[in-house]
């Protein structure tokens, strides 16, 4: 492919959901943090020029520690996120900046630059889906999604919920298509210029704190078409206590 890879990778999300007091990139995952799990995929990924972490502000010494007892081959750093992932993606993005450029690679804010955006909590997303999208933007789609077909019929709420008998009930409206819907994944992936304009354009329109549900509704927002490539059931979210029980299994029969 031959072009400069770019990652940033949030982390600054709390475990609470896990019931875990601290960051869920620190939870463990079949004896390593979900970081570490995360970060060590991408040490196969071609042309990857650097990688910056957005860690919670007050833990910013135990996630610059996994990275120097993981000893990456390519480049990592901490920076602190935000208060949201939005904003922590941007500060992310900042970060990308401060790599030394060798001769031959792309800035990443270049056109010609892939930038990938990526969730610690999908820590065994396999190497191949991080393939799929840079190939998929270095053909020249601005915006790249892995994403998976919805297994479960899926309907619309169709009014308030009410309680009777003791139990929450909630009118159920239309149902959707599910062959027309997909569940989307990362890391996504985009043309260098395209994201860094993307979270641009929301700083200055003081949007950072709300907004867009991932990096790729902020670059339709510009006007760019969003494509999908396949995902993978590995690259689940690890969000609840079964998921971490999933995901312990996986790692420890990948093989």
């Amino acid at each position: 492919m031959g072009r400069s890879i770019y990652c940033v990778v949030t982390a600054a999300g709390s475990g609470t959901r896990l019931g875990n007091p601290g960051p869920k990139a620190l939870v463990n995952l079949a004896g390593s943090p979900l970081l570490h799990h995360a970060l060590h995929t991408l040490e196969s990924l071609k042309d990857l020029v650097g990688v910056v972490v957005t860690a919670p502000q007050d833990y910013l010494e135990a996630f610059t520690e996994i990275v120097q007892n993981a000893a990456l081959p390519y480049p990592c750093k901490i920076v602190a996120g935000g208060s949201t992932r939005q904003y922590s993606v941007y500060q992310g993005l900042q970060g990308l900046l401060t790599f030394d450029k060798d001769e031959g690679q792309l800035a990443p804010d270049d056109p010609d630059a892939i930038v990938l955006i990526h969730d610690a909590a999908r820590a065994l997303t396999p190497l191949d889906q991080f393939q799929r999208v840079c190939s998929a933007v270095a053909s020249g789609c601005p915006a790249v999604v892995p994403a998976t077909e919805l297994v479960d019929t899926v309907r619309e709420i169709a009014g308030e919920s009410f309680t009777r008998q003791e139990l929450e009930i909630t009118p159920a409206g239309a149902t959707p298509d599910r062959s027309r819907l997909r569940c989307v994944q990362t890391p996504q992936g985009f043309a260098g210029n395209i994201i860094f304009a993307a979270h641009q354009q929301e700083q200055e329109a003081d949007q950072v704190r709300g907004g867009a549900l991932d990096d790729a509704m902020l670059v339709t927002r510009l006007g760019y078409q969003q494509y999908f490539v396949a995902g993978s059931r590995r690259a689940l979210k690890i969000t609840y206590p079964l998921d971490l029980q999933l995901a312990t299994w996986m790692a420890q029969n990948s093989n």
